[in-house]
């Protein structure tokens, strides 16, 4: 029994990364549970009784890139200079976003049809949200952490979304807007 389990986990952790890897080099299009099922060597019936079908592998998927940004932002030192390290911490979402454009898409703008997150799903993004109020709260208290935090991803989310439509400028005049914004809506929590 505990032999199949290892197993039907090794398979599951194999069929998100195809999908993932599928997502990355074609796009929303890409993702297919037959495609998905190839990808590994498995079968289309594998992968509707793992996932429960499409739905449920997106959001696996969805899963999959909260957790690997929220390793990214773990991994960021905390400084002595908390203002500074909100903006390094924004400065990583920005860079997760340039690394795994279609990941973050799935993350933040619902591409797939046959999912739409619940209130189970909001779990993958509690990481981050901790993360984000901790540094956030360094800067201004615990009281105003919760809401400002927020206020400031809000405002990370449209700095990226311009970004990756061209609207921000060369690279290096998008990370001086995104340090620009994020300084001045601290502030403006402030």
């Amino acid at each position: 029994m505990g032999r199949r389990k290892v197993r039907t986990g090794e398979l599951r952790g194999e069929l998100v990364s195809v999908a993932t890897g599928l997502l990355a080099d074609g796009g929303t299009t890409a993702v297919t549970t037959r495609a998905v099922a190839s990808g590994a060597g498995s079968s289309l019936a594998a992968v509707n009784e793992l996932f429960g079908g499409k739905a449920g592998l997106v959001r696996a998927i969805f899963a999959e890139g909260f957790a690997r940004l929220a390793a990214d932002l773990s991994a960021l030192d905390v400084t002595d200079d908390p203002a500074s390290d909100v903006i390094e911490l924004a400065l990583s979402v920005r860079a997760f976003a340039r690394r795994h454009p279609h990941l973050y898409e799935v993350m933040f703008s619902r591409p797939f049809a046959e999912f739409r997150p619940d209130d189970d799903d909001a779990a993958a993004a509690e990481a981050i949200y901790r993360i984000v109020v901790g540094r956030v709260a360094a800067v201004l208290g615990p009281e105003r952490a919760r809401d400002a935090a927020i206020g400031l991803f809000a405002a990370v989310q449209g700095l990226v979304s311009l970004e990756s439509s061209g609207l921000l400028g060369d690279p290096e005049t998008a990370e001086r807007r995104f340090r620009m914004t994020v300084a001045a809506t601290l502030r403006g929590f402030a």
